[in-house]
């Protein structure tokens, strides 16, 4: 009897899930092109919506940049030269192949200095970013490289755009001292979008407020999106993300989507609209190719699922829902327990994969703990050391201290950092003194001794000092440690 009941429960249930099946791939026929527009849509959103916040990250970056550039003391301190402000602002583009031009402007407007030189000696003042940049940042929209346009190189043979942004230099006493500028070029921005485009097969026009096209296919840069297909200025005038089915004035029709930039954080954006576009025949490819095979398999795997599916049901669902247990415990932190044996079929291997798992993320946890324990210990022996620290780069030149530092000295880090140590010579010992003291560090990567130094306020003290390099794996030296104390 217990036989015969469970044939007719898997005889119904065989029946049940093949009918399922064939209503599933009937249903699936039907709305799978509704569907697939629905989902080939939203992805075109978000596809929209992540150029926008590529770019916006990307213009937040630099706006942090120059924020940061221009609280330096070489540019706040009225003591820096041109001389170093020229050098300061030339290792910033040399490193960082986005900005085309840096430059200071005094406040009359004269260009004190440029990168490559470029302006210096001409007057900015009727450009919006210095009068604007005097009282506040501002970041500038896209714009056409004006005094620059024959300076600059243009290997790209497109036309050069700009994209400024400039803060005011102001001194420690709060004196507005100028305006640091960055003419942004406008090549990484169509360097972002063409990769996309290439990546996901798909064209894109970044819109200006006003609907000019800033970036765009076949030529389309610097006219107006209404120039190009007044359905699509009509179907995209809201700022709502958004996709439609559009044909572009040319008798073709196009799966386009829309969305507006908002900014990141700081950067407020400038409502640039990014379109995408993607031909029908492209987007639901896929659809029409699939759609019969669809209901070939639905009816196919209804037929062998009825069969097989309720034979196995029952031998593996008491061991899988075991370890379903066991993987919820050790998701919720709990106590887990394990079978002690387990079988040699793949439920089994699954178990002793499972386990060995949940021992290493055991030692990882605890790896970690321990290593976090040694950063924060490192961290409080470092700031509560009743020796002054000092960290340098390669060069020499100051990138950490700790409290101690600054209360025997009287420099915070933000008045050394980036300066060589020198800065606390008193000139008591004499070039001889140091030129021993650095053969015997690079000799024996080491050095300690009494010296004479000055503090901020111009007090000499002495200091029993301790010198050492740090080398990376490959030997090569990547910081210098001095310690030092000044009361024994």
């Amino acid at each position: 009897m217990k036989y015969s009941i469970s044939l007719k429960f898997s005889f119904l249930v065989g029946i049940l899930t093949f009918v399922v099946a064939i209503l599933v791939g009937f249903y699936s026929n039907t709305v799978s092109n509704k569907q697939l527009e629905i989902n080939s849509g939203e992805s075109l959103i978000k596809l929209s919506k992540r150029v926008n916040d590529i770019l916006d990250r990307e213009m937040l970056e630099r706006y942090r940049e120059m924020k940061f550039a221009s609280s330096l003391p070489v540019m706040t301190s009225e003591n820096s030269t041109i001389e170093e402000k020229r050098e300061f602002i030339q290792k910033i583009k040399d490193n960082y192949n986005h900005h085309e031009w840096i430059g200071y402007a005094l406040v009359d407007g004269t260009v004190q200095v440029g990168t490559n030189e470029y302006l210096e000696g001409k007057n900015v003042k009727a450009r919006p970013w210095h009068p604007n940049g005097l009282v506040s940042p501002y970041i500038g929209d896209v714009h056409d490289a004006l005094l620059l346009a024959k300076l600059l190189p243009n290997n790209s043979g497109e036309a050069i755009y700009f994209s400024d942004v400039a803060f005011p230099v102001i001194s420690k006493e709060g004196k507005t001292l100028g305006v640091l500028c960055t003419h942004l070029t406008w090549q990484w921005t169509r360097d972002v979008i063409r990769s996309i485009q290439k990546e996901h097969g798909v064209e894109i026009f970044l819109l200006s407020k006003d609907g000019l096209i800033l970036v765009g296919p076949e030529n389309t840069e610097r006219t107006n999106i209404s120039e190009v297909s007044s359905n699509v200025a009509q179907s995209f005038e809201s700022d709502k993300a958004s996709y439609k089915i559009i044909d572009w004035n040319n008798n073709f029709e196009y799966l386009t989507a829309s969305s507006v930039s908002n900014g990141f954080e700081e950067y407020k954006g400038f409502s640039w609209k990014v379109i995408v576009r993607q031909p029908l025949d492209d987007a639901f490819r896929i659809a029409e190719q699939n759609t019969s095979t669809i209901l070939l398999i639905s009816i196919f795997l209804g037929l062998i699922a009825s069969i097989i599916g309720v034979f196995i049901s029952n031998i593996i669902s008491k061991p899988l829902t075991k370890l379903s247990k066991i993987v919820d415990d050790i998701a919720n932190n709990k106590k887990v327990e394990f079978p002690q044996k387990a079988s040699n079929d793949e439920i089994g291997k699954l178990q002793n994969a499972i386990k060995n798992l949940h021992k290493n993320l055991l030692i990882e946890s605890n790896s970690k703990r321990n290593a976090e324990l040694k950063v924060e210990l490192s961290l409080k022996i470092f700031e509560q050391s009743l020796e002054g620290i000092i960290i340098t780069d390669e060069n020499n030149n100051i990138i950490l201290i700790n409290k101690a530092f600054s209360k025997i000295t009287g420099y915070e880090l933000n008045e050394v950092y980036g300066k060589n140590p020198s800065i606390l010579a008193s000139n008591l010992q004499n070039k001889e003194f140091y030129k021993n003291m650095w053969n015997e560090i690079k000799v024996n990567e080491k050095w300690s001794g009494y010296l004479k130094n000055i503090k901020k306020d111009g007090t000499i003290y002495e200091e029993y000092l301790k010198i050492s390099s740090l080398k990376n794996e490959n030997g090569d030296i990547i910081n210098y440690l001095a310690t030092f104390s000044s009361e024994f």
